[in-house]
């Protein structure tokens, strides 16, 4: 790249993240594209954060939040202090390739008309090792809301980049939101904007049992959140984006949740949830036989 290409701007939000953070930032610099500029946002942590980024104090910006405010807010502030055409995120668990940016800018590049793009990625451990992993083979690319909306949140925070302008249309991440702040976010930009999935394994996505996304019930509240939130904010500006579309989404939910329920052993929640779902959708076979299996 030459010294006429853009700047991106790196978010690296981190609460307690001191194990990983070393390695994080590391694969940060060792990417082939340049110009970039590292905003890691301390979201208040307690660890020894300040020490381990000590070694990479003159590559990065660093701002302490001083007391945990959540992940968009860190975010949040990230983007707020960014002076680049284009944000790039990562979580301080996980890893870049050496060529993530340089793909990620060269393809915003010869496709002027998408405002974010994500790509695919290798699932690993805490130790880092490879788990196997069940990741989409071909990434939806181009109009993915209603994919986006209709299914689970397929995209990893780490393998996103947007056109900083987006923002300007979107807002920013959602502060109200505890957890799935990051779906909420992609559902409205891929309203607005086309996104493209790049079919190449860029990230290295870490599956830490300690972090925000494990907490299963927190998620699947949230996810009903951002289910209701999106059907809200779009019902009238997408024909497609109906009552009859809800109504599917919100049967698939519950349903989810009711296999989840029944997983652990929570029969009466199971059933509760496997209620709402036929209440939402009374022909689905597969939620019938849940169901009746409760009885």
């Amino acid at each position: 790249m030459t010294n006429s290409s853009p700047l991106v701007s790196i978010i690296l939000p981190t609460y307690n993240g001191a194990p990983f953070l070393p390695e994080s930032v590391g694969s940060i610099l060792a990417q082939t594209y340049n110009p970039y500029e590292v905003i890691i946002v301390d979201d208040g942590s307690t660890d020894n954060t300040k020490e381990v980024l000590k070694p990479f104090a003159q590559k990065i910006r660093y701002i302490n939040l001083e007391q945990n405010k959540g992940l968009p807010v860190a975010r949040n502030t990230g983007i707020r202090s960014a002076q680049g055409e284009y944000i790039a995120f990562i979580d301080a668990d996980d890893l870049w390739l050496p060529e993530k940016l340089q793909t990620d800018v060269e393809y915003f590049d010869r496709h002027p008309g998408v405002g974010m793009v994500y790509s695919g990625h290798t699932n690993i451990d805490e130790k880092g090792c490879t788990l196997n992993g069940d990741a989409k083979k071909r990434l939806p690319s181009g109009k993915i809301f209603l994919q986006l909306f209709s299914e689970q949140n397929f995209i990893v925070p780490s393998s996103v980049v947007v056109r900083k302008e987006v923002f300007e249309t979107t807002g920013l991440f959602d502060e109200q939101l505890v957890n799935c702040q990051d779906w909420d976010m992609w559902l409205r930009i891929a309203f607005y904007f086309k996104v493209e999935g790049i079919n190449k394994p860029l990230v290295k996505y870490r599956h830490n049992p300690h972090s925000l996304s494990k907490n299963r019930n927190n998620v699947l509240k949230y996810q009903k959140l951002v289910i209701d939130k999106t059907y809200h904010a779009f019902k009238d500006k997408m024909r497609k984006m109906n009552e009859k579309l809800y109504r599917k989404r919100l049967a698939s939910h519950h349903a989810k949740v009711g296999r989840y329920y029944l997983r652990i052993g929570e029969k009466r929640l199971a059933h509760e949830n496997f209620r709402m779902a036929l209440k939402y959708n009374p022909l689905n076979l597969r939620t019938l036989r849940y169901y009746f299996r409760l009885w």
